[in-house]
């Protein structure tokens, strides 16, 4: 992820320090939002199907199946964070 964000700011003027913590905690937010299930869309989902066939379906809890690439994303949020402030302060 630190290569990907380093490769963008070569190609794109903007400073590695000053947004690789943004964008490490937009990265594990997506992973976050994108690896569960049950949430608003699947229940909005759920819910015109349960109203194209007349029959209320249960809705289920919000399950978060999260792995090893969330914990990266979330392991560099912090470790740029930490440059950051080191940086800035």
């Amino acid at each position: 992820m630190g290569l990907v964000v380093w490769t963008a700011s070569r190609l794109v003027p903007f400073s590695y320090n000053e947004y690789s913590f943004f964008i490490g905690l937009g990265a594990s937010i997506l992973l976050f939002f994108f690896s569960s299930s049950g949430g608003v869309f699947s229940r909005a989902a759920t819910m015109d199907a349960s109203e194209a066939v007349w029959k209320v379906q249960k809705v289920e809890k919000s399950k978060v199946k999260v792995g090893g690439v969330f914990y990266g994303a979330v392991l560099y949020t912090v470790v740029s964070l930490v440059i950051m402030m080191a940086v800035y302060f």
